[in-house]
């Protein structure tokens, strides 16, 4: 498929199947947020090479040629005191393979854009200040709260060596 091969009828089809399928929608809402924070990235002046999509475990992004970057979307549901979430596993298999190494990323940025109204709004980490997992010592925990780690200021975690 080419760009351009889909009309806007398919779009919007694409978009009511999103609504009507909650996996593929899930799946379809984290590709998009991922396409417009990569074009985000570049407006910014980053350079960022993208990597392939698999259940491997590769980061989604190589920011300025050496720091990787995983993308994700903040959950629908917040914690009960209202903070923001987020979910880093790998779409299929069994703990622990589902889980990340703690050494997979260096960075996990967030998309928060549908709980605060702002495009463009991310939260980015240090994946190595993420919460473990209780079992699986050398593994990210799967839940993770949008706390005090996480800014949304690329430039701080990435230091001032980093040019863009």
């Amino acid at each position: 498929m080419k760009v351009g091969d889909l009309n806007s009828l398919e779009m919007r089809k694409l978009f009511e199947f999103a609504q009507q399928d909650e996996r593929f929608g899930v799946a379809f809402r984290g590709a998009l947020s991922q396409i417009r924070h990569k074009l985000y990235l570049e407006s910014l002046g980053f350079s960022i090479e993208g990597t392939q999509s698999d259940n491997a475990g590769e980061p989604d992004f190589i920011i300025n040629g050496d720091s990787t970057m995983e993308h994700k979307r903040a959950r629908s549901k917040t914690y009960p005191d209202g903070s923001l979430k987020v979910e880093l596993q790998k779409s299929r298999g069994k703990v622990p393979e589902r889980l990340y190494d703690t050494a997979f990323s260096d960075i996990v940025a967030v998309d928060v854009s549908h709980h605060t109204g702002i495009t463009n709004d991310y939260r980015y980490a240090h994946t190595s200040s993420l919460r473990r997992h209780n079992t699986h010592p050398n593994k990210i925990a799967a839940m993770q709260k949008i706390d005090d780690r996480w800014v949304s200021d690329l430039d701080i975690l990435l230091g001032d060596n980093q040019c863009k």
